[in-house]
């Protein structure tokens, strides 16, 4: 059986510093039939220069022509797929190697048409303020066959979070006919401001089953450049400045029946995002039977955390659109958050208990953790780990 067409695309925008080892992670990959999209948001910078540098003739470098919004980004990005499989990953993010191999692999063994992997964290110096990162590395193995449906009922109950779905972002692979045939249904590939959610929600009411890997095949970077960490972090090294280029990009709108805050901001919750996208996604069908505004409020304000304050003011506004007594439901969400927030800690005590957690070796980069993490996941202990990491750093 021939090697399947596997495309990794990298959207950037003038973040040449974390561009090129994150580009060298997929670089390294072993892998004859693969195509890297390298799709430029019109940088200013060196990110041109950081591709060709990389001469790599499996790399395409494309350059939008004009600054667009991160889902139209990809969107553009992801029009230049014609076959295959595909994935994104964020350009301070990366993949672990052999990480292609393996997926190809697990494409020739099973009849899915998307993959979803575990994946290993990386905090990058200029995050936890040292000069080197912090990295989690999962001691997880093993394949699972889950039910689209269950796990998207999962997270709209609260229950787990939106990247346990079949994304397309990180350790999510996914065939491109079934991309298309999201396109075909709503009109583009991505309908929320948020592409990586919205692929999760899309993609889950699609299929009918997809596969999780526990091996975890790429690492999610968190660097001073992160959307995310400028948006949720309440830490003092957090960054307003990507918060402020997202919001100012002509984003796809909000859906109507999900306001925005009254400053015009974006609401501080992972779980409105969800919501969102589900809205954006309707078109698509198989819906979550229980889903409503007034459910939805009460998930969002159980799972609010250190966004309490803003996002109570933001649930009175969200309350008075669709007619919710929002101090019945500030009442009602007591015991729902007592029950969501012991499952989510006991999911962090496992998965801590079951990872690797490296700090104090000289991981500057995300190439760097992609080399220290297949090490720490292929050593027979975790000392002998630590001795070979660092005789291979120190190189």
């Amino acid at each position: 059986m021939p090697e399947p067409k596997i495309t990794i695309i990298i959207p950037t925008r003038e973040r040449c510093d974390v561009l090129e080892s994150s580009l060298r992670t997929v670089t390294s990959q072993d892998y004859d039939n693969l195509d890297i999209i390298v799709c430029d948001n019109f940088s200013n910078d060196d990110t041109h220069g950081v591709v060709h540098r990389a001469n790599d003739k499996r790399i395409r470098y494309l350059n939008t022509g004009k600054r667009l919004s991160m889902s139209h980004n990809w969107e553009h990005a992801l029009s230049h797929v014609n076959e295959g499989w595909v994935t994104f990953i964020g350009d301070d993010d990366g993949l672990l190697p052999r990480s292609v191999a393996t997926i190809a692999e697990i494409i020739s063994k099973t009849c899915v048409s998307a993959i979803r992997s575990s994946f290993c964290t990386y905090d990058w110096p200029s995050i936890v303020g040292n000069t080197s990162g912090q990295l989690i590395v999962p001691s997880s193995t093993g394949i699972e066959m889950r039910s689209s449906n269950q796990w998207l009922s999962k997270v709209m109950r609260g229950q787990e979070k939106y990247n346990q779905l079949p994304m397309i972002y990180n350790g999510g692979f996914i065939n491109i006919s079934i991309l298309n045939a999201i396109r075909e249904k709503t009109g583009a590939y991505f309908r929320s401001a948020s592409p990586d959610v919205y692929s999760a929600i899309a993609i889950s009411r699609m299929i009918d089953f997809y596969a999780y890997v526990r091996d975890p095949l790429a690492i999610s970077g968190t660097s001073k450049h992160s959307n995310g960490h400028s948006f949720f972090s309440v830490s003092e090294q957090r960054s307003n400045q990507p918060r402020t280029k997202f919001a100012s990009e002509g984003n796809i709108p909000f859906h109507a029946d999900v306001p925005l805050c009254a400053d015009g901001s974006y609401p501080l919750s992972l779980q409105v995002c969800a919501y969102e996208a589900y809205l954006q996604s309707d078109m698509l069908g198989n819906d979550v039977k229980f889903v409503s505004p007034a459910q939805q409020l009460q998930v969002i304000m159980a799972t609010a955390g250190k966004h309490q304050s803003s996002l109570s003011e933001w649930g009175k506004i969200f309350s008075e659109k669709h007619r919710i007594d929002f101090h019945k439901t500030s009442r009602c969400r007591s015991f729902k958050s007592r029950y969501l927030r012991l499952a989510a800690m006991t999911r962090k005590v496992l998965n801590a208990v079951n990872s690797t957690i490296v700090e104090t070796l000289p991981i500057t980069n995300i190439h760097e953790a992609s080399i220290a993490a297949a090490v720490i996941r292929s050593a027979p202990s975790r000392m002998d780990t630590i001795r070979y990491l660092a005789s291979r750093l120190a190189k």
